[in-house]
């Protein structure tokens, strides 16, 4: 029996107990702290890969039908996607002919981030890391005239973007999610800009 105000005795093993308690209590910890971290990139970069392609949607709606409007294009999908985007893992981006909905209608400009391509704007050369392979919706193209009968109407222009992503941390291997990362593919629309 133990008297009130003496110091209670520790067996022999508790010792041993709370460190088994915290070893197993550390890992649920570290696992969640990693959770977290690779969710953050994750997001991170989904919402990096839909706010180029919104921003390169808008910019190809202004530019309507100028002779350089795509290397602008993929210009600004560069400028946008910064840290903590891979800009290497970029696949593509289409700068494609479309409707209100994002239903491809007849053309598309398709770039792939290998090589390089070259285009003089105002005096400056300018300089993307896409090389075009697939060109059938031509900027000449692309119709900005309210005007029914000069060309039916007002395009719809979207620009979709495909973008590689790679797991952080191992995390998603250990529980199964396997090695290989989700692809990004996001698509942004808007009317070209109308002129009289």
């Amino acid at each position: 029996m133990r008297l009130i105000g003496q110091p209670r005795r520790r067996r022999r093993d508790s010792r041993g107990q709370a460190m088994v308690e915290f070893a197993m209590v550390f890992m649920v910890f570290i696992t969640v702290i990693v959770a977290i971290a690779e969710f953050a990139f994750f997001l991170t970069i989904k919402i990096a890969v839909t706010n180029a392609a919104q921003d390169a949607a808008q910019l190809a709606s202004e530019l309507g039908n100028t002779s350089y409007a795509d290397n602008m294009i993929l210009q600004l999908v560069e400028k946008d996607m910064g840290a903590p985007v891979d800009k290497s893992k970029i696949a593509s981006v289409e700068i494609i002919s479309t409707d209100l909905y994002g239903k491809t209608n007849n053309g598309e400009d398709f770039w792939q981030r290998t090589g390089s391509t070259t285009v003089t704007i105002n005096s400056v050369a300018v300089t993307v890391p896409y090389t075009e392979t697939t060109k059938t919706y031509l900027e000449a193209s692309r119709c900005n005239v309210i005007l029914v009968t000069v060309c039916g109407g007002v395009d719809w222009i979207g620009v979709k973007i495909i973008y590689n992503y790679s797991w952080v941390t191992p995390l998603p291997s250990l529980v199964g999610l396997g090695a290989t990362a989700p692809q990004f593919v996001q698509t942004s629309v808007s009317r070209l800009e109308p002129i009289q």
